[in-house]
């Protein structure tokens, strides 16, 4: 990770920094492989360098992921969001296969909405308490493990014979 400073221009000085959110389709667990971990971040890391970003993080949860870019004021959101998509979903495809075809179907990896949010300053320690804190409770939470077996035991009940969930089990 590096600062995220002010970046400096021939004629502007100013923070760009951008936190995207991106999740596949169906909100499948496509990020439990490792290798689709390694080639998501090579994609994104590829497009970052082509476009001139700063490169500051990257980080995924089961089914959805973290990126954190700088020097993005040449480019519009839904641009970057474009190409970051757009790439990674490729290559993705190209070189996992095997590890996402029993998760996702048709032509789409990425679903079609995002999240992104514009981030001030940051140091490397407030960084990473962030992506910690964030993550914690996606990998290493009890709760992840218990919802997870509840989705289990309902995917595996006949719709007719399931009684509906109560919202709060989910959470």
């Amino acid at each position: 990770m590096t600062n995220m400073g002010l970046i400096h221009s021939r004629s502007t000085v100013g923070s760009s920094n951008i936190h995207f959110q991106f999740t596949p389709k169906y909100r499948r667990e496509v990020f439990e492989s490792k290798k689709v971990q390694a080639v998501c971040d090579q994609a994104y890391r590829e497009i970052a360098q082509k476009l001139g970003l700063i490169y500051h993080a990257h980080e995924f949860g089961p089914d959805h992921d973290h990126v954190f870019v700088g020097n993005t004021m040449k480019y519009t959101v839904p641009y970057l969001v474009q190409r970051f998509k757009g790439y990674s979903s490729r290559k993705i495809r190209a070189e996992c296969w095997d590890e996402i075809k029993d998760k996702l179907w048709g032509d789409s990896f990425w679903h079609d909405g995002y999240f992104h949010e514009f981030i001030g300053r940051f140091t490397n320690d407030s960084m990473k308490y962030y992506i910690e804190r964030q993550q914690k409770k996606h990998w290493t939470d009890e709760d992840y493990d218990y919802v997870k077996y509840q989705r289990h035991q309902y995917e595996q009940k006949k719709p007719s014979t399931t009684k509906p969930l109560n919202l709060t089990d989910w959470m």
